[in-house]
């Protein structure tokens, strides 16, 4: 845990520094060499994939919820 004012300062959008990319948070039901099938029912055509395993804990997923989150457990 981190103050709330800090941990303001340093939660960091992937897409602040993925200029070209695209950040996909649904787990790929399939994939070939060009595209990648996701369980909500997209279909996401690339040029290089990155995957990441992640987990599957309920944790905030937007910057007001996180913030929130810290500032909870600072006066708990």
């Amino acid at each position: 845990m981190v103050e709330p004012s800090f941990a303001e300062r340093t939660l960091v959008k992937h897409t602040d520094y993925l200029i070209n990319g695209r950040v996909v948070t649904s787990p790929a039901i399939g994939i070939t060499d060009k595209e990648v099938l996701t369980e909500d029912g997209h279909t996401i055509i690339y040029d290089y994939l990155v995957i990441a395993t992640g987990h599957a804990d309920s944790v905030p997923r937007d910057r007001k919820d996180r913030l929130e989150q810290f500032q909870q457990g600072m006066y708990n």
